[in-house]
């Protein structure tokens, strides 16, 4: 048990594995305590889309760039107004234009979670694709968390059969210097 102790503190490979296995059961906790939330438990804002701007980020460690659009919903005469998010992947620029100057009514959780945009009798934005795209994405986490966790898994392995030869590599050198006097 010493020896297993020994090389996992000073093997890299076994450091980096352990990080791996960490983070990959967390991707995989996340998905699995992540919940949608039922339509009925959205709030809900009706007004004048006043203002729609698309917002690209790139990532500057993978090189990807995000899309959404911030679109912003005047409430009231009294200038009350909702700031909302909406993935770039969940609707398209041409829906988003025809929303300005129109009244739509948003279901949303928070401002960066909107699951359903209405204008008129013309849902934009339904409760049942966004949910389903939401499920997609929480089933890829879960995936990728599993994948992490196996590759990690791998390398780990190899870390501690390397250590462990580089350790009877050690011992051999020890006993053969100290065989020698």
């Amino acid at each position: 048990m010493g020896t297993i102790i020994a090389i996992g503190q000073r093997s890299l490979l076994v450091w980096l594995a352990g990080l791996g296995l960490a983070i990959g059961a967390g991707m995989m906790g996340y998905a699995a305590l992540s919940k949608l939330p039922a339509r009925d438990s959205l709030q809900t804002s009706e007004g004048v889309v006043s203002d729609a701007s698309r917002v690209s980020r790139a990532s500057r460690r993978t090189g990807a760039t995000s899309v959404h659009y911030d679109i912003t919903l005047r409430l009231s005469a009294d200038g009350a107004e909702v700031k909302l998010s909406v993935p770039g992947n969940e609707i398209g620029e041409t829906d988003v234009r025809s929303l300005i100057g129109r009244t739509v009514r948003a279901e949303f959780e928070s401002e960066q979670d909107v699951y359903v945009l209405r204008s008129g009798n013309r849902e934009v934005l339904t409760y049942r694709n966004t949910v389903e795209r939401r499920k997609l994405a929480l089933r890829q986490y879960h995936v990728d968390g599993i994948a992490l966790l196996l590759g990690s898994s791998l390398v780990m392995l190899l870390g501690f059969l390397l250590g462990y030869r580089k350790l009877r590599r050690h011992v051999a050198a020890q006993a053969a210097t100290s065989g020698g006097l």
